[in-house]
């Protein structure tokens, strides 16, 4: 078995005693309350869910929200920058934003020719949005038919993968927490006979044909662009 990979979590800011946190870079100014904010909950929920399926991967957090979930492409820009220098081998983004940028797809390169894995966020309903979207990105939308353990390989415009998109004692639910599931899968692949084998054997082939439940879609994060 491989050493535990590191991943890179672009997200909220931690809390230090976080499981397998080994350190944090803040690339915004974070509110003085950030530890109550909205994106620390949402970057403490990504880490769990990660972590379901990878319980020894390390975590390096690259804080991008100050406290809510908004921030410009630029920041978003730096952290992905940030992320391709360092050593952690699976990037991970439970965001996305609706226009294509220059400036977002150099930084997607750049940690793509790094040789990292980078997974990314898309709705199940919608236009596809970015990084998601950007050539080599790992994309990943909710999957009902996926338990937290699974998922899928869809091969559709906006996501070539599916997984999980909730799970127990999770407060919410959708593609942010699907793509957190799936880079825990990925980060467990590697440890256990590596990720090529492991793209090979979806628990589901094709889109999901079941009904979507009443109500407005899950909430997606999107960063602002830059003024």
């Amino acid at each position: 078995m491989t050493p535990a990979p590191l991943i890179a979590l672009i997200d909220g800011p931690l809390a230090a005693d976080t499981p397998g946190l080994t350190s944090r870079f803040d690339l915004c100014e974070v509110h003085p309350r950030a530890a109550e904010s909205p994106a620390a909950q949402h970057a403490s929920h990504m880490a769990a869910a990660i972590r379901s399926n990878a319980p020894d991967a390390r975590l390096l957090n690259l804080t991008i929200f100050p406290g809510r979930l908004a921030i410009s492409l630029a920041t978003v820009a730096r952290a992905m920058h940030r992320a391709a220098c360092c050593e952690a081998q699976i990037i991970h983004c439970s965001f996305g934003h609706a226009n294509a940028s220059p400036l977002l797809a150099e930084a997607v390169a750049a940690v793509l020719q790094a040789g990292k894995l980078l997974v990314a966020s898309a709705p199940a309903r919608g236009a596809p949005v970015f990084p998601a979207a950007c050539s080599g990105v790992l994309s990943v939308q909710g999957d009902a038919r996926c338990t937290p353990g699974q998922w899928s390989r869809l091969d559709q415009p906006g996501a070539h993968f599916g997984a999980c998109p909730g799970g127990p004692d999770m407060p919410v639910r959708g593609a942010s927490l699907a793509a957190a599931h799936f880079t825990g899968l990925l980060a467990r692949a590697r440890m256990n006979g590596g990720v090529k084998e492991f793209l090979q054997i979806p628990a589901f082939t094709g889109r999901e044909r079941i009904g979507l439940p009443p109500g407005p879609a899950p909430l997606f994060h999107t960063p602002t662009a830059d003024r």
